[in-house]
């Protein structure tokens, strides 16, 4: 093999020593806090208990209204695609709690 052949990976390895190019500083933001709370109902516990770590009360009082069965098939994905720590035992309160404000008229929400 020639000595010219060789100069290519010779600078590809040498770059794999070089100092990076990019440098990441620390940023840090402030999210506004939602002035929305869940409205009373059956199960809302559960839901604060075990849903507001990662979704705020706007953004479950916005979901689509769905069936209960739908609503069983997203906290079961919540738990097992999500890996999100939810009690098996507050599924059916969550569960009920979303069916019963999904039922309120939305000016009651």
């Amino acid at each position: 093999m020639s000595r010219l052949a060789i100069l290519p990976a010779l600078l590809i390895l040498a770059a794999c020593d070089s100092a990076p190019a990019v440098t990441f500083k620390d940023a840090s933001i402030t999210l506004p806090d939602d002035p929305l709370e869940l409205p009373e109902g059956p199960g809302r516990d559960a839901v604060l208990e075990n849903c507001t770590a990662c979704h705020s009360p706007s953004t479950m009082l916005q979901q689509p209204k769905v069936s209960r069965e739908k609503w069983e098939a997203i906290v079961g994905k919540m738990q097992k695609l999500y890996k999100a720590p939810i009690d098996d035992d507050a599924v059916p309160a969550i569960v009920g709690y979303m069916v019963h404000v999904q039922s309120q008229p939305e000016a009651a929400r």
